[in-house]
């Protein structure tokens, strides 16, 4: 229901009432002859328009919520949830046109009310009121790595994983809602690798000192089929020292940088014929102790059969993972003898006791590892596509299909030790 309250200007001489269509004899209005009234008309009051109309019911929970004044300026506007909150939002520069900054909860009542002041001390008041709609198929909810607080490699991507699958169309409004804040600041971007995966990494490695803040406002999106996000989030991390390792299938070599000084070389052996390395920019993903490395799991067929020349069923130890399907960087004290001249593992990277430990206890998870010249590129089947994309084509947010990348050679398989 909408009131208006209007101050009029009434003639001059102290009448109350408001001359309208007056001439002069001669046809011009307001004479200035001696003892004819000045006529003054009384200014037409600001008109108030709110969307959602009043009374309106089922409304989205990402619909516009404006209120704006046809003239002047709007004095006073507040949108809240009967029995909750106020709504945020933000008045434009000219003061007509205030604008919700938030989204709504299903099933609630709104009241807008709302003052616009206009020319010649007019005022407009009005109240309203609005209801969303019932009920929601499911709520958005989303998994991150790196964690809150981390203090993470200058390669580490930050990953988004969404408990349903955002259909194309919904992609786009979904990444506007995804804030990303780098101090100092740094060029980034989102790619999406399937509707319910979608990264971002800066375009090139972070700058070590860098603090990376992602703010989620994700309340009131639509996530299609039914699923809507109702509520935002924020996360923090930052970023260490610069540590990236290049490793060589040709020298069988590991060369370790910091800072882009290098501080270590080691022997290694790679994944033998059959079991190829993966291959490509690789991140630290976790550290751990103690992995059952298990080749029927791995394998499967021939590789269950104890005795069979690729079985294995052991805990290797001091685990670095570069990989989400089972390439680590490992202590191998088997394979000693073959580090620095010929490959043996089936796809882990294996080095010696002591320099598997010295690697654990320096890594970072989003550490850079560069392993070179074998027959498995890394793509997304293996979860390590981030770095493999150029960055030019990095950028897909806009829901256009994942980059292509390399398929893996026909005997590419998870790694093992």
């Amino acid at each position: 229901m909408i009131s208006r309250r209007v101050v009029m200007l009434a003639a001059l001489g102290g009448g109350a009432a408001v001359l309208a269509g007056c001439s002069s004899p001669s046809g011009v209005a307001n004479s200035s002859v001696a003892g004819t009234p000045h006529v003054v008309l009384a200014a037409a009051p600001p008109e108030v328009t709110v969307v959602p109309a009043d009374h309106a019911s089922g409304v989205a929970l990402d619909a516009p919520v404006t209120v704006s004044s046809s003239v002047g300026s709007l004095t006073t506007v507040a949108v809240t949830k009967v029995g909750g909150a106020a709504v945020a939002g933000q008045l434009s520069t000219d003061g007509r046109t205030w604008t919700a900054s938030d989204g709504l909860d299903p099933g609630a009542q709104y009241q807008v009310t709302a003052v616009a002041a206009g020319p010649s001390g007019t005022h407009t008041s009005t109240v309203s009121s609005f209801s969303t709609l019932g009920s929601v198929a499911g709520r958005l909810t989303t998994s991150y790595t790196p964690d809150n607080g981390a203090v993470v490699g200058v390669g580490e991507p930050i990953d988004l994983h969404f408990n349903t699958s955002v259909p194309v169309a919904q992609r786009a409004e979904i990444v506007q809602h995804l804030h990303v804040v780098s101090t100092p600041d740094q060029a980034g971007a989102w790619h999406w690798f399937d509707g319910a995966d979608v990264h971002y990494r800066p375009a090139v490695y972070w700058q070590s000192g860098t603090k990376v803040t992602l703010t989620a406002d994700l309340h009131g999106v639509n996530a299609g089929n039914g699923i809507w996000g109702l509520g935002g989030w924020s996360t923090s991390f930052s970023v260490g020292a610069k540590h990236v390792s290049l490793i060589s299938d040709v020298t069988h070599q590991m060369h370790v940088y910091t800072n882009d000084q290098l501080v270590d070389t080691w022997p290694v052996s790679l994944g033998k014929p059959g079991f190829a390395t993966l291959s490509g920019t690789l991140v630290v993903l976790f550290k751990s102790q103690r992995v059952m490395m298990d080749s029927c799991s791995t394998f499967g067929g021939a590789a269950c059969h104890p005795g069979n020349v690729n079985y294995y069923h052991d805990y290797v130890y001091w685990d670095t993972a570069v990989s989400t399907n089972g390439f680590f960087i490992h202590a191998a004290p088997w394979s000693e003898p073959s580090q620095g001249f010929r490959d043996v593992s089936h796809g882990c990277i294996n080095l010696s006791t002591a320099h598997a430990i010295t690697f654990f206890d320096y890594s970072l998870p989003g550490d850079v590892v560069v392993v070179s010249q074998t027959s498995n590129p890394a793509d997304i089947t293996n979860g390590e596509a981030d770095w493999q994309i150029p960055f030019a084509q990095f950028d897909n947010s806009g829901g256009v299909p994942a980059a292509a990348t390399a398929a893996p050679a026909a005997s590419a398989s998870p790694g093992g030790p």
